[in-house]
């Protein structure tokens, strides 16, 4: 048996791949949202390759689907890692600490993904971001973000898994897309963007 992981993007499947549920990219950089879709940063942008990133702090060890707790959806490490490399996609990521001009932190705040009987289920993520100056802590943004990506699937476990790891992306993808803007005075009041993609995960022989 092999696990089949595509992403549809207005009816259309994009990059598919044979994979397990867990290897959905928790990165969304070059995936289409509404309002806007993030756009990596020019080098004349003020947070261009500034931002350093520390761990995610609340994070479990292991980030679970609520509706299937006893199923991994993945490492706190991987979470981690993702965070950067959304950060790195969008080349705010500051290439060493002689770069960095400002830090971003941000607080895991939950997750939630209903129990459902049905092919299809949402998931929803919350990360609290604050983003400071290095050198005299001043704030220059502080914002919770909750975003929510559907899916469907036979297989529940497979299913919530991937769409935990898909709202993760976008949570990342949003936090990205409000640091530009907010480098501006332009920051939404709702930095949650609207995924124009779901996530279908099959099992398939």
């Amino acid at each position: 048996m092999r696990n089949r992981i595509t992403i549809t993007i207005l009816a259309l499947i994009v990059s598919p791949a044979a994979a397990a549920a867990g290897d959905i990219p928790m990165v969304g950089i070059g995936l289409p949202y509404a309002p806007e879709t993030p756009t990596p940063l020019a080098a004349t942008h003020p947070l261009y390759q500034r931002i350093d990133v520390v761990d995610i702090e609340g994070l479990p060890s292991i980030v679970k689907s609520t509706s299937l707790n006893w199923i991994g959806a993945a490492k706190r490490s991987s979470v981690n890692k993702a965070l950067r490399d959304s950060l790195n996609d969008m080349h705010m990521l500051a290439p060493d600490a002689t770069a960095a001009r400002v830090r971003l932190t941000a607080r895991w705040v939950g997750s939630h993904t209903p129990i459902r009987i049905a092919t299809r289920n949402r998931a929803s993520v919350t990360l609290h971001y604050r983003l400071v100056r290095i050198d005299n802590g001043q704030e220059l943004f502080n914002r919770e973000i909750t975003t929510s990506v559907e899916g469907g699937g036979v297989e529940a476990s497979m299913r919530d898994n991937g769409i935990a790891r898909a709202a993760i992306a976008t949570n990342f993808a949003s936090a990205a897309n409000c640091l530009d803007r907010a480098a501006f005075g332009s920051a939404p009041a709702d930095c949650a963007l609207v995924p124009k993609f779901s996530v279908s995960v099959e099992r398939r022989r």
